[in-house]
């Protein structure tokens, strides 16, 4: 196991949980309530996601980019590359991250990762010893990790570790005022940076876009609170005379007319009160409006997705059809992830020799397979000109290969010619017919006949 995931283990030993190891992180690491806002609201990385749009964007891409089958291919030498499944990083990334972990889990808690701070981080479990094999995955949250160099200016990792109210203060300090930390060289770190200012460390999506997310959440409190405490209608009253006991007579009008159970109920007043209504309402206030163009804002702004992925069904697709739309869902949104995800597999899980030999791969095809009858007339039309052959076709359709040799066969339709053959009949030159193909029935012979008679 790696050292990060044996040292939290030994520190949560005793405790009632792993409350704050990095299986389960608490709220210490998460950094707390986040940075205040403008509009009033904290924000942090982990506390957006408790607005619905930013929970369903992360959600939707992450699921995706794990769900997407993950292939480590072998480059033949005659050209194209199949699968080298009896590599173990094969099963690594398809199957299993961890002895506690599924591929897709791993996978989705790093992207997860990648898509909230800017940037996905997992320790490398190797071997040691001269094989120094890769077994095992470890995500690790980003806010527990400082990039930096060394000495030799070398990238390196420091990884604040885990801490319970049992070993360490309740601040996560020891006796001796320090928060364990474990320093980590680059080989042994899978690292994923977003959009970044340097190409090392990525920028953190949630906090570049803090303020509309602030906003967000904003709304949705006002919401919350609006339906909660609010009168409706919000009112003050007046009166020419001294009103006696305010506070009794505040307490009795919240208790008829308070709170969303008590709307729109008939409000009695004494002789000589006004009653005026305070505030704007919600349809002048355009409250629907500000929560739609904020989701608009984080959702198609920020993380690229259309917005009936996230819910807003009133706003214009503008695709014919379901295919045509996840065509441009995996080539505008999921292929800059993706791409990012295997190059950075490539460069942490293959050795430097391996290049160019060895390459990590998602298969999009489950994404741009379309509906049943397109599929079949693309992949027919790949049969008929020798591009696949069937056994090909049957494991593009989850289908079992034929029986025997026959599977393996490449046909091509029989009227079809070299592309180096074409024009050679027209262009040959004219050869005329040999005295030998005459024969005694010719025109000279009949000529020569008429003469004699």
């Amino acid at each position: 196991m790696g050292s990060i995931a044996n040292m939290e283990r030994r520190m949560a030993a005793g405790t009632s949980g792993l409350a704050d190891s990095w299986y389960q992180p608490g709220g210490f690491f998460y950094g707390g309530a986040g940075i205040k806002t403008k509009s009033g609201a904290s924000v942090s990385e982990l506390n957006a996601m408790q607005l619905a749009v930013v929970w369903c964007c992360i959600k939707t891409i992450a699921e995706d980019t794990a769900s997407l089958p993950l292939h480590l291919m072998k480059v033949r030498k005659s050209g194209g590359a199949d699968k080298a499944t009896a590599d173990d990083r094969y099963y690594l990334m398809h199957d299993r991250w961890n002895p506690e972990m599924t591929a897709m889990s791993g996978r989705e808690s790093y992207a997860a990762h990648l898509l909230s701070w800017g940037n996905g981080y997992a320790e490398i479990e190797k071997t040691g010893g001269r094989i120094n094999k890769t077994v095992a995955l470890w995500p690790i949250t980003p806010n527990r990790v400082t990039p930096q160099r060394n000495t030799q200016r070398q990238i390196e990792y420091k990884i604040s570790m885990a801490f319970n109210q049992g070993a360490w203060g309740i601040d996560g300090t020891s006796s001796a005022g320090a928060r364990p930390s474990v320093i980590l060289p680059k080989r042994n770190v899978l690292h994923t940076p977003g959009l970044s200012f340097n190409g090392l460390v990525g920028y953190s999506p949630v906090g570049a876009a803090r303020e509309a997310i602030g906003l967000g959440k904003t709304l949705e409190e006002y919401g919350a609170l609006y339906f909660e405490n609010g009168i409706h209608p919000s009112f003050i009253i007046s009166s020419k005379f001294p009103i006696k006991d305010t506070r009794e007579r505040r307490e009795a009008l919240e208790e008829v007319h308070g709170g969303l159970g008590h709307a729109h109920r008939v409000m009695f007043i004494e002789e000589a009160e006004k009653v005026e209504r305070l505030g704007i309402p919600n349809n002048e206030a355009q409250f629907l409006e500000s929560r739609k163009f904020t989701n608009v804002d984080i959702g198609t702004r920020i993380y690229r997705l259309h917005p009936h992925m996230y819910g807003e069904f009133d706003k214009a697709i503008g695709f014919k059809s379901a295919e045509q739309f996840a065509i441009d869902y995996a080539t505008k949104t999921l292929r800059a992830w993706l791409v990012r995800l295997e190059q950075s597999y490539n460069m942490a899980l293959l050795d430097p020799s391996e290049y160019g030999t060895y390459f990590f791969k998602h298969n999009m095809e489950g994404l741009l397979r379309g509906d049943a009858k397109s599929r079949s007339e693309a992949l027919q039309i790949q049969r008929r000109n020798g591009v696949i052959n069937a056994n090909q076709w049957n494991e593009i359709e989850d289908r079992n290969p034929l029986e025997g040799d026959q599977g393996k066969k490449y046909i091509v339709e029989k009227n079809m010619v070299d592309l180096n053959d074409l024009g050679k009949v027209a262009n040959e030159p004219y050869q005329p017919p040999s005295d030998s193909g005459k024969d005694n029935g010719s025109d000279d012979s009949g000529g020569d006949t008429d003469d004699e008679a």
